[in-house]
């Protein structure tokens, strides 16, 4: 059944394992190299791993530049920073050089973190050296994420995940993440019946 078929009453009353094979089930790291990375910013529990995930990838040589992306300011360890200042440190302290870093510095939502990665990409790499682009956030994130890229990234550029929780299951979520799965449904759902993100199979 295509998402677009289904109501948001019904969606809420489904199964939360449901939920929780849409949104995570299909998410897994294709092993695929790319250019660069987007990596996708949020609060300090999110931000790190993300990051952290993210220099893996640089230091197994299949990224060249790393986008951390996102303008909203947190409490990191008691400084207000941006996530995307915080997760460029957190790229250095893990041994990503400051020059494959691009910082973006504007996007304070997700749909955002793609409209301002794609100009960073085009102005620092420019699309025709592209042909892939790998998106690094939290599993549980990225089924949106992949969605959103696919519709504001140039047609010809392919899109991958890789998640910053790769070994995260349903055994091990806490509440918090079960409500977070739960909204993300919500969100995606809403992206479909606007138009903005292609249907998907629920």
């Amino acid at each position: 059944m295509k998402l677009s078929e289904v109501t948001r009453k019904s969606i809420a009353e489904m199964p939360f394992e449901v939920k929780y094979n849409f949104i995570c089930g299909d998410i897994v790291d294709d092993g695929m190299s790319a250019p660069v990375a987007l990596l996708l910013g949020g609060n300090p529990n999110n931000a790190i791993p993300r990051a952290k995930a993210a220099a893996e990838l640089y230091l197994a040589g299949r990224v060249s530049y790393i986008i951390p992306s996102g303008g909203v300011e947190w409490d990191f360890f008691g400084e207000q920073v941006s996530e995307a200042n915080y997760m460029k440190r957190v790229l250095i302290e893990s041994g990503v050089p400051e020059e494959a870093i691009i910082l973006e510095n504007e996007a304070r939502t997700t749909k955002e973190n793609m409209i301002y990665g794609t100009l960073q990409i085009n102005r620092k790499i420019k699309f025709e050296k592209i042909d892939h682009v790998i998106i690094v956030t939290s599993r549980s994130h990225m089924k949106r994420s992949i969605a959103l890229a696919k519709a504001f990234l140039p047609r010809k550029v392919s899109v991958s995940a890789y998640p910053a929780n790769h070994e995260a299951t349903i055994a091990g979520l806490n509440a918090s993440t079960g409500e977070w799965i739960a909204k993300e449904l919500d969100l995606i759902k809403g992206l479909v019946d606007s138009g903005l993100v292609e249907d998907m199979e629920i």
